[in-house]
């Protein structure tokens, strides 16, 4: 049986994931402006991991640049 609570620490990390693949999205969309403030409902401790994964995602949203003839 697990303990509860067990899972909290992997839900986080998920959330604060989520939350830079939301930013890095809407910067693509230009519906936010380029930031790299971690949010304040982001635990400290998560800042670090909040900057990576939205540098991650920033790469990964970039756009694909097309060499037409």
């Amino acid at each position: 049986m697990n303990k509860m609570g067990e899972n909290v620490p992997r839900m986080i990390d998920k959330a604060v994931d989520f939350m830079a693949s939301s930013q890095a999205f809407m910067e693509y969309l230009h519906k936010r402006p380029h930031s790299n403030r971690v949010p304040s409902d982001i635990p400290e401790d998560k800042a670090e991991m909040f900057l990576a994964r939205l540098e991650y995602y920033r790469d990964l949203y970039r756009p694909v640049e097309s060499h037409r003839k």
